[in-house]
């Protein structure tokens, strides 16, 4: 059975997370959300995208507040999101084993982007777009040792057709200047950040019940919200 994020875990998961970077965070959240014994790593993006929103919305609802910046003059958009208008085209359909595009006079062979990928390139190298890219290519025909930018920029533009739910994508209006524009979204960061200021908050509720009364984490967290409200209310009363 999947998992969900509760306060009796979400200390946990949010100290692991701080141990690893953005693409491991990613692989941890959705192992969540998936059938317990799920090998999340080598699922497409957009099976763990789906995974993301699902525990993102058990959690902490189905609305995601979003800022971004308009491109074309820099007004700053605070903008809310329903999870529903992110899930995968057609609700996340399965995505096929292999494909092949014809490209520059060679056959190539491929398969969908995994968090596996992600996780195994580090973004900050140089060339890593193509480093990432050619993790995905399984034969060249005719062989290659190498293969050209163009070609893999053609596996680039056949990935974003094969699997749609890939890139979480939010179509925006800057109601300053109208121009309209489609903006990612890291689902994985959002729900980094709601996990990050949950498990702060709640350390300072410990820490504020722990001076007032003496109790324990384990004491305070054995309280339900509601109560500990009332006791954080009454320690400062």
């Amino acid at each position: 059975m999947p998992r969900q994020l509760t306060e009796a875990n979400v200390l946990d998961v949010w100290e692991n997370g701080l141990a690893g970077p953005p693409a491991a965070r990613s692989l941890l959240f959705a192992s969540m959300a998936a059938p317990g014994g799920s090998n999340v790593a080598d699922l497409p993006l957009s099976a763990l995208n789906s995974l993301l929103l699902e525990l993102r919305r058990g959690a902490f609802g189905d609305a995601l507040p979003c800022t971004a910046d308009c491109p074309e003059c820099g007004e700053s958009l605070d903008v809310t999101v329903a999870a529903a208008e992110l899930l995968p085209p057609g609700g996340g359909a399965a995505v096929a084993a292999t494909a092949t595009v014809k490209s520059y006079g060679r056959t190539v062979t491929y398969r969908a982007l995994t968090g596996r990928d992600v996780r195994s390139v580090d973004p900050a190298t140089p060339r890593a777009r193509q480093a990432l890219l050619r993790r995905c290519v399984l034969r060249v025909d005719p062989p290659a040792d190498d293969l050209p930018d163009e070609v893999l920029e053609d596996v680039a533009r056949r990935l974003a057709d094969d699997d749609p739910g890939a890139d979480a994508v939010v179509s925006l209006n800057c109601p300053q200047c109208e121009h309209s524009w489609d903006a990612a979204l890291d689902l994985a960061e959002h729900l980094w950040t709601d996990v990050s200021e949950y498990a702060r908050r709640l350390l300072h509720e410990v820490h504020a019940l722990a001076r007032a009364y003496g109790w324990t984490e384990a004491d305070v967290l054995a309280i339900s919200p509601t109560r500990r409200q009332f006791y954080l209310e009454a320690s400062t009363g």
